[in-house]
């Protein structure tokens, strides 16, 4: 492992090394933090808020100035009051999470400095990805003093030692301590970390220059270009969630808003609103999230509880109007109420955008799966115009379906009107061409059904042992994985029930229970001794029950829709992940029972991370039987312009097609550069049909290059994804004495069977070669 000991600029200490203790950790934050302390005892602001649980309290804002350390000798700080704790939703934030503190005034500040947790002790527990330093003189403009990426140290076009960090993480967790030392004047000092999954710390240290140290002036440092340059240390804000406002003109998408709380109140018991004003000829339609009303030509009000969904507020659905003109100049205005009195008032610059416009390609099966029914029948034309973004399906989610006038699946009866008219939506869907998927969490609705029964005393004792596991001669926490009575039976007929109702041409299953359950039923006597006759290892036997498990459920989905053949995935379930929650075991399960691969990447728009994890899936299975779960914000938001490479990376890779997880991180830009990749590859519906990825190099070794081609035809991708400054690079031709060399749809110069391009840092080429019929 490396430690990077910066002289100037940002200082990483790395706290832990794999058998080091957490005293360890303690004494060097001690030695980075001798001097006068700033931060001591001053509040600290937070966005989005801490989330989670365990954590959580009224002292948060004050948890990470009190000069307490974790003491937990394990270093696991998710089980600390003492720290601060982000999950889930809590990190969905196009600016990462923000760390904000006032010092009262300006001050000589030398040195900055945050604790993290990081080991990957659990999957989700990891170092962030990034973590920048600000700092600003009036709490408006702030400035980027550093920012460190966490990089790989072996690859020398990426690696810079006085920006980048590097820690292997083996699965025990340490603390790591990260500090900038640009010696400033300011009074307000913000740290943006950008959590890979999740976040947790439990102390921040702002050192005061000495005397001798030279200051540099803050104008000097760059003005930080990611929003918001504005902090509202009191009232409320509601702000856009990305900056440019987007608003796309020829197919309505959703935008989002985000919040900035600081008034102290409980917003659910006091009445929060805000306000929002466009220029005439944009309109916000009745489907629009939260409820509004219109009070003038161009202004609408909306009540606001204090909650939000995935972090934001929306959808928010914006429209222009036909026919009308839109000054060049035109704003969106935000208003925030408090109690009836304006609490911010903010204008923004709208980006009017029109998406490139495409049809499905042929053979490319391409989706949002995680939308729900509800969502697309509120989306404005959503029949019309989903298709135009070259998506071919639509989701659905029937386990949510109402019966009677309850509303509850579960209940006897006939499906309720809200269902009635999903199935009603279904049924447009395909005559008009679409393809349906079929969402569902089999096993997770059974294990509900169990517990809530087990609540109500309608399980007794004999089916209570005959359910759980017994450990120690105990009952225990989760569920025998041996068991196949009542509950189980219900779960098949369920799923089962639920494939004939809706009738999909393809079933991705999301099941994510089993690990608990695995591990303790090793301790179960009865599961031990079938395990003892069996003669086999523990990993063998396990994921034998749970291919039977996986394959009495798609047996009877597949026998529920005899008229189709479905296609059946389970969620990050690929060669590369070889055994999924200790229970399913790749090459036992496909392609017997599942028909595709699908790995789950939700990597914050790493380019590198999709080729690579799809290639080696293909590489394994030699067949395009892969849709990966992509994702434009979970865990992380990121430039929208990297969902192009990624969409071209993953269908040249081997991938036939793609879907995404989750609506909600959407926003316009996204929509546009999905749809402009899928606009990249629509003159090559042939190809794609009938080709397949293959070897291939450019003499440049600093970028990436993809190749997908068959006798005649091929694509080449090359993409300078680590902004690399060696950007001129000589390509072979993979079709020899092609006819055609196209750079976007422009003749390339063919020398030797060769080509010169240049890609710049950060962008890709696409070029087709090829002697076409």
């Amino acid at each position: 492992m490396k430690i990077l000991t910066l002289i100037v600029g940002c200082l990483l200490i790395c706290s832990c090394r794999f058998h080091a203790v957490a005293q360890q950790a303690s004494a060097n934050w001690q030695r980075l933090t001798t001097g006068e302390e700033l931060a001591h005892g001053k509040k600290v602001l937070f966005f989005p808020k801490p989330n989670y649980g365990l954590t959580n309290d009224k002292n948060d804002p004050y948890d990470l100035t009190d000069g307490t350390l974790s003491t937990r000798p394990d270093s696991r700080l998710w089980l600390d009051k003492n720290a601060v704790g982000w999950f889930g939703s809590g990190i969905s934030s196009v600016n990462g999470i923000l760390l904000v503190m006032d010092l009262g005034s300006e001050q000589p500040v030398g040195q900055i400095a945050i604790r993290v947790l990081g080991g990957k002790e659990q999957a989700m527990l990891k170092l962030p990805s990034a973590i920048e330093f600000l700092a600003s003189a009036d709490g408006k403009q702030y400035y980027s003093l550093q920012k460190l990426t966490q990089s790989d140290p072996d690859s020398k076009s990426t690696f810079d030692a006085e920006n980048s960090y590097s820690i292997p993480e083996t699965g025990k967790a340490f603390v790591a301590a990260f500090a900038c030392r640009q010696a400033v004047q300011a009074r307000y000092i913000a740290i943006r970390v950008m959590p890979r999954d999740n976040l947790f710390t439990d102390q921040i240290s702002v050192l005061k220059a000495t005397s001798s140290t030279p200051l540099q002036q803050l104008e000097s440092f760059p003005k930080t270009s990611t929003y918001p340059d504005e902090i509202f240390f009191d009232g409320l804000a509601i702000t856009p969630r990305h900056l440019p406002f987007t608003v796309t003109t020829n197919i309505t998408t959703p935008n989002w808003l985000s919040v900035q709380d600081n008034s102290g109140l409980d917003l659910f018991h006091n009445k929060a609103q805000f306000k929002i004003e466009l220029p005439h000829g944009l309109g916000i339609l009745p489907q629009s999230q939260p409820a509004f009303e219109k009070t003038g030509a161009d202004t609408y009000l909306f009540n606001y509880d204090g909650t939000t969904g995935h972090g934001s507020i929306g959808p928010l659905w914006i429209q222009p109007e036909k026919d009308v003109a839109i000054p060049v100049n035109a704003q969106i205005v935000l208003t925030s109420i408090l109690n009836g009195k304006d609490s911010h008032r903010l204008s923004y610059p709208i980006h009017f955008v029109k998406i490139p416009e495409v049809s499905p390609i042929k053979g490319l099966d391409i989706s949002l799966a995680w939308l729900h029914d509800k969502t697309e029948q509120g989306w404005p034309n959503f029949l019309r115009d989903f298709r135009k973004m070259g998506f071919g399906y639509v989701s659905t989610f029937p386990r949510a379906f109402g019966k009677d006038a309850t509303g509850f699946a579960s209940n006897n009866g006939m499906y309720n009107t809200s269902a009635q008219k999903s199935l009603d939506f279904l049924r447009q869907a395909r005559e008009q061409g679409y393809g349906i998927v079929y969402d569902e969490s089999p096993f997770h609705i059974m294990w509900y059904d169990i517990q809530s029964d087990q609540r109500a005393g309608k399980i007794d004792d004999a089916e209570a042992q005959e359910i759980y596991n017994q450990v120690d001669g105990k009952r225990g926490k989760y569920m025998n994985i041996l068991y196949r009575g009542k509950y189980f039976q219900n779960e098949i007929q369920r799923v089962a029930s639920l494939a004939a109702l809706v009738q999909p041409d393809q079933v991705y299953l999301d099941i994510e229970l089993w690990r608990a359950s695995v591990r303790e039923s090793k301790k179960d006597p009865r599961v031990v001794a079938a395990w003892k006759k069996s003669g086999k290892t523990w990993e063998d036997f396990a994921t034998d029950i749970g291919t039977d498990v996986l394959g009495t459920l798609v047996k009877a989905m597949r026998e529920a829709v005899p008229a189709r053949k479905l296609t059946v995935g389970l969620y990050d379930a690929d060669p590369q992940h070889a055994i999924f929650t200790d229970f399913f075991e790749w090459k036992k399960i496909y392609p017997e029972i599942i028909d595709i691969a699908q790995p789950s990447l939700y990597v914050q728009g790493n380019v590198l991370t999709v080729a690579d994890r799809i290639r080696f899936d293909y590489d394994a299975m030699q067949r395009r039987q892969i849709i990966p779960w992509l994702s434009t914000g979970t865990h992380g938001e990121y430039d929208p312009k990297l969902t192009e490479p990624i969409v071209l990376e993953t269908i040249l890779n081997g991938a036939r097609g793609l879907t995404y997880f989750q609506f909600t991180d959407f926003d316009p830009m996204d929509f546009y550069y999905h749809s402009k990749a899928i606009e990249d590859l629509a003159p090559y519906e042939k190809l794609l049909q009938s080709g397949k990825p293959i070897e291939y190099k450019g003499d440049n070794p600093a970028l990436h290059y993809t190749c997908f081609a068959n006798t005649a035809e091929a694509l080449i991708l090359v993409g300078n994804y680590s902004d690399s400054p060696q950007t001129i690079v000589n390509l072979p031709l993979p079709i020899h004495s092609a006819t055609k060399v196209l750079l976007e749809g422009k003749p390339l110069a063919v020398k030797n069977d060769a080509v010169s391009i240049e890609v710049p840092p950060g962008e890709f080429r696409l070029i087709y070669v090829g002697n076409p019929q």
